[in-house]
């Protein structure tokens, strides 16, 4: 098995805009100092009808509203029960797009078959260094995983996916502390894992395997460890991002929530097939980012503005005729209004290029955010 690390920078010149290289200290450094701290924030804009601005708080999501007995939403998200028994649409049928989004905030724990089981002997509770493999899709894989040095198979963990960047790795992605989240995990209730991409150039495939990959790996970790179901998130930075935006518009099913930093809608596999199950979302998006622009170019799909608005859309809430972003201060983050419960949008932009690193007070408030994001579940 192998460990890459990668120092240099890559940027490859792609059609209809430039490829996705890590920059400075982007999911391969450790995360700068005051990572857990507060962002002091300011404004920074105006809103337009339809949208809140957010100054680094929780984002509100809106009303939630009890999922109890769920109902089936259009487009075939299949709602959640408490306590995780999925309920049939009126009629009896159940949609093809099931989503684990459905489950109320703060729902019980929904435990995975793992839980109770004796802790395998080929992992490591509280190291960073347990590196495993698996063939998937018919090709070899590695991942790195680590899990709370207070195991307890008793108790669901929440689980997060961090996908590294072009140039980093699985290891540039722990040494990054899985974007910063490890060390906000204070109390030691979360999974990590960061996958490793299948070359060293494009990590991320332009086919179906990484999905694939996803699946195989969550199947295995429901079963070997003592997972929440209810609680798989996914995050990553740049062509990282671009995976979590690829994995959010079809493996709802699995995922409760996703953070983009820094993604892109194109040059990356993006399902022909979209369920448009709604998934709670989160971005971050530079204003002079050249790299994965708000809008690259004069497009009219492609862009983070337009992950946005397929997000907001499908979620249900009135997405704003123009987004407020960053023009002034300190970062701006717009919660969209009027979402499907459980299903809150967050737009952030602020006044910087293609990074994951936006210092406000000493804190990167991006990764600050994101943490606070997952956690509202």
């Amino acid at each position: 098995m192998r460990v890459v690390t990668f120092t240099s920078k890559l940027i490859l010149i792609a059609p209809l805009g430039l490829f996705w290289g890590c920059n400075g200290d982007s999911g391969g450094t450790t995360p700068p100092s005051g990572v857990g701290g507060n962002s002091s924030v300011t404004s920074g804009g105006s809103v337009s009808t339809g949208g809140v601005i957010s100054t680094g708080g929780v984002a509100t999501g809106g009303t939630v509203a009890s999922a109890t007995g769920g109902t089936t939403a259009a487009g075939g998200a299949t709602g959640k029960a408490t306590g995780g028994t999925t309920a049939s649409a009126t009629g009896g049928t159940t949609g093809t797009a099931g989503s684990t989004s459905g489950y109320p905030i703060g729902n019980p724990a929904v435990p995975s078959t793992g839980c109770g089981k004796a802790l395998p002997s080929t992992y490591k509770a509280g190291a960073d260094t347990t590196r495993k493999d698996m063939t998937s899709a018919g090709l070899s894989r590695e991942y790195i995983i680590y899990i709370p040095s207070n195991y307890d198979s008793s108790k669901p963990y929440r689980l997060v996916f961090a996908w590294h960047c072009m140039g980093s790795s699985d290891t540039g992605a722990v040494n990054g502390g899985y974007y910063g989240e490890k060390q906000l995990d204070t109390g030691k209730t979360t999974i990590f894992v960061a996958p490793q991409g299948y070359t060293d150039s494009m990590p991320w495939r332009s086919d179906n395997k990484d999905h694939t990959f996803f699946d195989d790996m969550l199947k295995l970790f429901k079963s070997d460890l003592c997972i929440d179901e209810s609680r798989v998130f996914t995050i990553g930075f740049s062509f990282g991002g671009m995976e979590t935006y690829s994995l959010s518009v079809d493996r709802q099913q699995d995922l409760r929530a996703g953070v983009g930093i820094a993604p892109a809608n194109y040059n990356i596999y993006v399902p022909t097939t979209k369920t448009h199950a709604p998934i709670a979302w989160m971005q971050t998006t530079g204003m002079s980012d050249g790299t994965c622009p708000w809008v690259n170019g004069s497009s009219t799909t492609q862009g983070s503005k337009y992950i946005a608005i397929e997000h907001g859309t499908d979620n249900g809430c009135t997405v704003p005729s123009t987004i407020p972003t960053w023009t002034s201060g300190n970062h701006l983050c717009v919660d969209f209004t009027g979402c499907k419960a459980s299903y809150p949008t967050k737009i952030c932009t602020f006044n910087g290029g293609h990074t994951d690193t936006a210092n406000e007070s000493g804190s990167n408030w991006i990764y600050t955010e994101a943490w606070k994001f997952f956690t509202q579940f």
